[in-house]
């Protein structure tokens, strides 16, 4: 009888413990489920006041938000129950001119990142700006989901855009400064020439007939006004020199002649074997198209004559539907193209701008020991007045 006693007695205990240990569970699970029911609805609450939604988007079978945060009624004009009723309030929220960009609408066929930068219709001040980055995803069970953010890049946008803004406007400024040093090398050109060229051919002119009117015995005088006679032609060269250097007036008679005009003064200099092939447009260019291109191939072939220790160099402009394309080549020792330090080599860099400036396109495809091929398309060029009519399709 003890013993059955003392049996009843450890089952009753064992009992009770079983009970006292159910309860404690009981208890920290009821406990835990009510921490993080606390710590998610901290979460909502948080999300809810940042300029920041989550989302879960089913694209298929039937396209619906499964889940989206509060957050979303920061970003568009409509409520996260509102968006789990109807999807389509999602959509009709945002610019009709960027929701079609949101490619997860429709079912995405395979699983992938992207992001998408659009506009919100959420009223305020200006455009309000929003970033989606999510992951499609295909469940075992076929499910076809999107998961993703959405932020609000506002502040972003408008820092692009100002800074863009901010280029556009230097590149303005650095295109009216070339015209304006173009302007003034061309009057220094004229006022070299002109002027300071008729002084000194008058000079020349008079110590000619000084020379002429001195006794036949004064061999000094006659020496030293031969002398001086040398010195002026020198010093007419100079200024002929320099004019050219200002504005070549091989550009009077159009783009093709100044490019001839400086091929033959720097690579004919040097050696170098050289083809020149141009539409027969090129002396029909705007102006400014015109001395652009110019400088261009002048600074090209300055570089190429100082670096590339080149044989040959090929000069191409061809013109196709108003697009004007300029092709230098030359096979000399090439060069890293992405290591090019533009705070210490000007010259590509003064050629990037010129390209800029006209809303061209520049590319530069070199390597060491393969030569360069420097291009430049510019879209739309404007021609002169008696040839625009008939430059649709220029050889």
């Amino acid at each position: 009888m003890v013993l059955i006693g003392i049996t009843l007695a450890l089952m009753m205990a064992f009992a009770f413990w079983s009970w006292r240990r159910r309860q404690g569970l009981t208890t920290r699970r009821r406990q835990a489920e009510l921490a993080l029911r606390a710590s998610e609805d901290r979460l909502r609450q948080l999300s809810s006041q940042l300029p920041v939604a989550l989302f879960e988007y089913l694209a298929a079978p039937q396209p619906q938000f499964r889940t989206i945060s509060d957050g979303v009624a920061k970003l568009l004009p409509c409520t996260a129950a509102a968006v789990l009723a109807d999807p389509a309030v999602f959509f009709a929220g945002i610019h009709a001119d960027d929701v079609a960009g949101l490619v997860w609408r429709q079912a995405a066929a395979t699983a992938h990142e992207f992001e998408w930068i659009g506009r919100s219709l959420l009223a305020g001040d200006g455009a309000r700006w929003l970033q989606i980055r999510a992951t499609a995803e295909i469940a075992a069970d076929g499910t076809r989901a999107v998961h993703g953010v959405i932020l609000d890049v506002t502040a972003l946008k408008q820092a692009q855009q100002d800074l863009e803004r901010s280029r556009q406007e230097l590149r303005q400024l650095a295109s009216h400064r070339e015209s304006r040093i173009e302007q003034e090398r061309a009057r220094l050109a004229r006022e070299f020439h002109d002027e300071l060229g008729q002084v000194l051919t008058t000079a020349r002119m008079h110590l000619q007939m000084l020379e002429r009117s001195l006794p036949a015995d004064s061999t000094a005088a006659r020496e030293a006004a031969r002398n001086s006679e040398a010195m002026i032609a020198e010093a007419y060269r100079s200024v002929k020199a320099i004019a050219s250097d200002l504005r070549p007036a091989a550009l009077n008679l159009g783009l093709t002649a100044a490019v001839e005009w400086i091929a033959a003064r720097m690579l004919g200099a040097a050696g170098i074997r050289y083809g020149i092939s141009f539409t027969r447009v090129a002396d029909s260019l705007d102006d400014d198209y015109a001395i652009a291109l110019f400088r261009i191939i002048q600074e090209s072939l300055s570089n190429i004559v100082r670096h590339a220790g080149a044989q040959n160099v090929d000069i191409t402009l061809s013109h196709d539907r108003g697009e004007m394309r300029l092709l230098l080549e030359d096979d000399g020792r090439g060069f890293d193209v992405p290591g090019v330090d533009h705070a210490t080599h000007f010259g590509l860099l003064g050629i990037s701008e010129r390209v800029t400036a006209l809303g061209g396109i520049l590319e530069i495809d070199s390597s060491r020991g393969s030569g360069t091929r420097l291009s430049v398309t510019l879209p739309q060029v404007p021609l002169k007045a008696d040839h625009a009519d008939r430059s649709t399709n220029s050889p």
